[in-house]
């Protein structure tokens, strides 16, 4: 199955394949940071909700921090007078063979003052399986500019922000699980885990939507996981500020894996498993 990719206007890359059609939309509009809206798995359902009404900062996926240094804010787009702003700095780029294609791209938080404050470089990578699941790796470098970076604890963050479809999320009805067998909101938040699962019920077949965190990721992820919707391996939130000094470097690696059938711990351990080893 050959995944392709095609720009729909200059501030979108839409992510398809033949037979398929889109399967995902990348975008970078000046106002916004970066983001994916949506991500088709099997069923060409869509497993992300992209600003809903309560909660129009939420994206399908974004990375990005509410409290960085003296409180500037790269999430909530609320204070206008600390809201910062992650603009690309070069041009989208990406590659595509056969079923797998990546998209990377450099990027500047700049403070409200115009001075860059943080670089990044950020990449992902879809991978289409069969009977419509899917890959998507995630990665992000991020490096600060000329002082210290201090990623304040906050639960306004995304690194990253997954934001699962209603009709996925527990309180309409999915089942929300993690690697260490606990079940919900009220058992899982603040947790540690490998991994968090959310599946549910849709047009007839059960489809599941996974985060797995990588062992090379600095802290094991404590999971921000709502019953309904926002999931994120938050850990700062949960163990403290995350401290940067010039010439010091962040990187996070997850893997989404959208899946048919239930969660079952067997299968997404050795999922995994194989993502640990890539």
């Amino acid at each position: 199955m050959q995944l392709r990719f095609g720009q729909e206007t200059p501030h979108v890359m839409n992510v398809g394949a033949e037979d398929i059609g889109t399967i995902s939309r990348y975008v970078w509009y000046p106002e916004l940071h970066p983001h994916i809206t949506c991500l088709l798995g099997p069923g060409k359902r869509n497993v992300l909700e992209n600003q809903p009404a309560d909660h129009l900062h939420h994206h399908g996926i974004c990375f990005s921090h509410g409290v960085v240094n003296d409180h500037l804010d790269f999430y909530l787009y609320r204070d206008k007078r600390n809201l910062g702003q992650i603009n690309l700095v070069d041009t989208v780029q990406t590659e595509a063979i056969d079923n797998v294609g990546i998209l990377t791209h450099k990027s500047e938080w700049i403070a409200p003052d115009g001075n860059a404050l943080i670089k990044d470089h950020r990449s992902y990578r879809w991978e289409l399986l069969n009977d419509g699941e899917l890959y998507l790796d995630t990665s992000i470098c991020l490096n600060p500019v000329n002082q210290q970076v201090t990623f304040h604890p906050t639960n306004e963050s995304g690194m990253p922000l997954v934001r699962p479809a209603d009709w996925l999320v527990a309180n309409h009805g999915g089942i929300l699980t993690d690697s260490e067998g606990r079940r919900g909101e009220k058992e899982m938040f603040g947790q540690p885990a490998r991994w968090i699962d959310e599946t549910a019920e849709t047009n007839g077949i059960l489809i599941g939507l996974s985060i797995l965190d990588h062992p090379s990721n600095s802290t094991p992820a404590h999971w921000f996981a709502r019953d309904y919707g926002p999931l994120s391996p938050n850990y700062n939130y949960f163990t403290g500020p995350i401290e940067l000094e010039v010439g010091d470097q962040l990187n996070l690696r997850y893997r989404i894996f959208v899946h048919t059938g239930p969660g079952e711990p067997s299968r997404i351990n050795g999922e995994y498993e194989k993502f640990a080893q890539s």
